[in-house]
């Protein structure tokens, strides 16, 4: 059965801890403006206009598609993106055989969460700490006294009727602040420290653990490991932790699988209403931006679905269950909470279809950095598509003798290759090269740009640097990972830079800084030939 007729509407290089850079105490002061706006907004929440949110698609793979985890994402992203996130619903039979984690008495951390003041932008506090069954006890207790106390029973409803009525009731906390509700929440915690539920079923296709070197995947080109984008994150909630609004790490997928427990409500805003969603996030805390203005990365803000509508932003809604995987798609706001005692776990991934927004996400984050809103790279973006290049490379040097029978004719030439690439690779060529080709030209001429400017400075220059761990150096000023070269000075040798903060990392004069070359001009413009000739292949 075909995809879309299925689908229903209904290393050790820790990565950047984006949700731990907690703003300076006097941030959090409210000023006149931000009262004013509180009551105002305390005024239409007591009205509390409630719109209905409609569904997000849900998949039904069929065996066989469900053989291939990222090749079957990838047939329905042109239909799933538009909604943002979407569901996927195994096949009978073929449900992951997890389980919470073995670490079972290993400690882990949480976070605090005031569940009524998620629509402030405050920081969370650190929350106890729990072995998994003391946690299980805690989420168990606090489940069943809330909804004893606000008559919430799920008696005489069907679950998904009890499902909108604690969805109601999460909102009613959150836009009214009349209540106190406080929660502890386990989120991002690494497997390879506190275990994967995967444990359980390691050969599974499905197992998040593998994600990053299948056939379709485009991260192991990074050649290093990123605990929540190569490794999986494990996560442990109560009723109505919350994850908040936020995009993923240079705009990548994410996939979440449930292990164990009760529901978690998913909302997703597609990629074309991020932009609108943002506006709508500044328009409500106007203030809290200028006192953080990097705020929307902190992952602190939960507001309505409702409100988003309002705007004008798209959302979309969706219930998980256990057994059930949900995607969301590249630059894809999403956010939620849980139902109850559940366990999780998620990773990132890359597929072709992804390579333009990761780009949009590097240039985004460099001209955010111009205004305080700083978002650190967590791998280098031209590594990834300087090595996508020499993959390519070396698929058609490895087919040399069918090349060398083509070269006195141009069309045949360009056939053969076609042929080659069709052939190797598990997806589609024709997705990746354009964009492939054009990131990488404009990749290369800015550093190539910045090289000549450098030299005429007389900054000397090293050739032939390589990073031992597979990882280039963040910059020190804008938190980019310059792949191709970075600055030096000796006289302050921990303030590495890429090359347009060559003069920004310190105050010494340019005899004292050097160039680190890792890959030499006629390098990078030799790959820049190589992709820009197998593109034509395809055109």
């Amino acid at each position: 059965k075909d995809a879309m007729a299925s689908a229903v509407t209904s290393s050790e290089r820790q990565r950047p801890e984006r949700t731990k850079r907690a703003p300076k105490r006097d941030h959090f002061e409210a000023s006149d403006g931000d009262v004013r706006r509180a009551l105002q907004n305390s005024l239409k929440q007591q009205k509390r206009v409630e719109h209905t949110v409609p569904e997000a698609p849900v998949f039904y793979p069929t065996a066989e598609e469900f053989q291939d985890p990222l090749g079957y994402i990838s047939k329905i992203t042109p239909q799933a993106e538009k909604f943002g996130v979407c569901k996927i619903v195994p096949p009978e039979g073929y449900k992951p055989k997890t389980d919470f984690p073995k670490e079972r008495n290993l400690k882990f951390p949480t976070k605090r969460q005031n569940v009524n003041s998620l629509q402030e932008g405050k920081p969370f506090k650190d929350g106890s700490r729990y072995n998994v069954e003391e946690y299980q006890k805690y989420a168990e207790d606090f489940r069943r006294n809330y909804l004893t106390e606000h008559s919430l029973e799920s008696l005489g409803c069907s679950e998904s009727e009890f499902h909108s009525k604690l969805e109601k009731e999460f909102w009613r906390i959150v836009e009214t602040n009349t209540e106190d509700v406080t929660v502890d929440y386990a989120n991002d915690l690494n497997s390879s420290q506190y275990g994967s539920g995967f444990d359980h079923d390691p050969s599974n296709k499905w197992n998040f653990n593998n994600f990053h070197q299948s056939p379709h995947s485009l991260l192991k080109e990074i050649q290093c490991e990123i605990p929540g984008v190569t490794e999986p994150w494990v996560y442990l909630g109560s009723l109505f932790t919350s994850f908040c609004w936020h995009t993923e790490d240079h705009f990548l997928y994410s996939i979440n699988y449930m292990h164990k427990g009760h529901g978690k409500t998913w909302y997703g805003i597609p990629s074309s209403s991020a932009e609108s969603f943002e506006k709508a996030m500044r328009g409500y805390m106007p203030d809290r931006f200028k006192q953080s203005p990097d705020l929307i990365y902190q992952l602190v803000s939960l507001l309505s679905p409702s409100y988003c509508l309002e705007e004008g932003v798209s959302v979309y809604h969706t219930v998980q269950k256990a057994g059930d995987f949900i995607v969301t798609f590249p630059n894809a706001y999403h956010g939620g909470f849980s139902h109850g005692i559940n366990c999780g776990e998620a990773v990132n991934f890359a597929i072709p279809e992804w390579l333009s927004y990761g780009s949009q996400a590097i240039e985004k984050y460099h001209k955010a950095g111009t205004k305080g809103e700083k978002r650190s790279d967590i791998f280098a973006h031209d590594q990834l598509l300087y090595h996508l290049g020499s993959k390519i490379s070396k698929l058609v040097i490895a087919n040399k003798d069918r090349i060398n029978a083509h070269q006195r004719n141009a069309q045949e030439l360009q056939g053969c290759i076609k042929e080659i690439l069709m052939e190797e690779l598990p997806y589609n060529p024709r997705v990746l090269l354009g964009t492939l080709l054009k990131d990488y030209a404009k990749s290369a001429k800015l550093e190539l740009h910045l090289r000549r400017w450098l030299r005429e400075a007389k900054i000397n220059v090293a050739d032939k640097v390589s990073y031992s761990n597979g990882s280039p150096p963040q910059c020190w000023v804008c938190r980019c990972m310059p792949y191709f070269s970075h600055v030096r000075c000796k006289n302050c040798p921990r303030r590495t830079t890429c090359l347009n903060h060559a003069f920004t990392q310190c105050d010494c004069k340019a005899s004292s800084k050097f160039l680190a070359i890792t890959v030499s001009d006629q390098g990078i413009q030799s790959m820049q030939s190589f992709i820009q000739s197998v593109n034509k292949s395809f055109l």
